[in-house]
């Protein structure tokens, strides 16, 4: 329950004339809080973040939720524990003498390449990589853009200025745009690659928080944590933050989907996952000059790609749809 707030009461014009001390003179701008109230104020976000995991947690048992959580699921623990658990080749071991080996040769359930190379280990190693691409890069943006925007909606003033405007930079140009410069500057690597998809990802999230914290910024527990001096800052990560956050989550599990799309079309290009080291992106692309020939080395990696966006964009429409309910 919210702390109870007990106001000053403002002194009669019958006590100022009588030469009545003023009750507002010892505590100016300040609301009376008892201390129970100051200890709600203390530990309230522990609490808070409780009950937030709590509404998550209930999320999963709506099907609308959990059939996509568990098809990812299945494709998580496909991608990290298959290769050992199936004791499966090298991704970037094989012969020449089996290229291009058809689905169903013995040892190759997913036949080869052209180089050789069990295509089935490197799907599920260019899965791995893909989803921690998604992932990490998601992650950097949500941190960067939720904390600079709960900080311009609390602040405000020139800092909110100053922020709005750099999130408005960013948004204005195109994501790929964006992502395509920054990975050809850095050079192609996994880390670069993080950082440009991060990157534009930031605008997003710290839009959303500013706007949500905006929305909380003067209910009461807030007002009350600044009434009995709680440094802003600690505002912001102790009440702001735990209560802006169910939408957030939201917008974060759909931007790893659109996340390991960019790094697809990133690698696809050559600028994002260099090969040997696969990814479902660079897999499609060394399998384009074989279409004619073999096109299921095409058809297999972009329908892993597309089963897992789905399933994330389903379960963050499922998140969305879930929470909006709880709330």
């Amino acid at each position: 329950m919210p702390p109870s707030i007990r106001v000053c009461a403002m002194p009669s014009t019958a006590d100022i004339s009588a030469g009545k001390p003023s009750l507002t003179a010892s505590v100016p701008n300040r609301i009376a809080l008892s201390e129970a109230d100051r200890e709600w104020v203390a530990t309230g976000s522990r609490a808070q973040w409780a009950r937030k995991f709590r509404r998550l947690a209930r999320a999963f048992r709506d099907p609308g939720v959990a059939a996509p959580a568990a098809i990812l699921l299945f494709i998580v623990v496909a991608c990290f524990l298959g290769p050992t658990l199936f004791n499966l080749y090298d991704p970037n071991v094989g012969s020449l003498r089996q290229g291009l080996l058809p689905i169903g040769t013995p040892g190759h359930p997913l036949g080869t390449n052209n180089l050789g190379n069990d295509l089935l280990s490197r799907l599920l190693h260019g899965g791995q990589v893909s989803i921690l691409v998604g992932i990490v890069a998601t992650g950097m943006g949500f941190l960067v853009g939720m904390t600079l925007g709960a900080i311009a909606g609390v602040f405000g003033g020139i800092f909110e200025a100053a922020i709005m405007r750099i999130f408005d930079a960013l948004y204005a140009f195109p994501s790929l745009i964006i992502a395509l410069a920054i990975a050809a500057y850095l050079g192609p690597s996994v880390f670069h690659t993080m950082i440009a998809i991060a990157l534009f990802t930031v605008s997003g999230f710290g839009r959303l928080a500013r706007g949500q914290t905006i929305r909380v910024r003067n209910f009461d527990y807030i007002v009350a944590a600044r009434s009995s001096g709680m440094p802003e800052v600690k505002i912001v990560f102790q009440h702001v933050i735990p209560n802006i956050i169910p939408p957030l989550i939201s917008l974060a599990v759909f931007n790893i989907g659109s996340a390991m799309v960019v790094e697809a079309g990133l690698s696809y290009l050559g600028l994002g996952i260099r090969i040997p080291d696969p990814s479902w992106g660079n897999l499609i692309a060394d399998a384009q000059p074989y279409l004619a020939r073999d096109p299921t080395l095409i058809y297999i990696p972009a329908t892993a790609l597309f089963v897992t966006v789905l399933a994330i964009t389903l379960l963050s429409d499922g998140f969305r749809r879930r929470l909006a309910i709880d709330r």
